[in-house]
């Protein structure tokens, strides 16, 4: 179990820490928990409205994300998980049971009345 929350941590912060780097990179170009209404770039330096924003535009011009940027925080949780459902590695998730202790007796006070 524990190692389990282990692999979930792991996942969040691999989606998490990218984002808030891309976001601090490109301001609102990006768009990080900026929802269904708000402003997108336009490709040309500009915004457009997607839904109905309830703010002005931004001031600053717009920045053309790279796809393979905009994407990296779900691809590096994906292969994470990846390596550690398809692969050997799994076997590091699985827990590890204690060896059962075979002392020759069966342990049961009735056996030993029998015969």
């Amino acid at each position: 179990m524990k190692r389990t929350v282990l692999l979930l941590v792991a996942v969040i912060l691999l989606y998490l820490i990218p984002s808030v780097i891309l976001q601090a990179v490109y301001g609102p170009s990006y768009g990080f928990l900026s929802g269904e209404n708000s402003w997108i770039p336009d490709g040309q330096g500009g915004w457009t409205a997607h839904g109905t924003p309830s703010g002005e535009a931004p001031t600053t011009p717009s920045v053309n994300v790279p796809i393979a940027l905009r994407y990296l925080p779900i691809f590096l949780p994906a292969v994470l998980l990846i390596l550690f459902y398809l692969t050997p590695l799994s076997k590091l998730l699985q827990e590890k049971k204690p060896p059962i202790e075979d002392s020759g007796e069966s342990g049961d006070p009735h056996d030993a009345e029998q015969g």
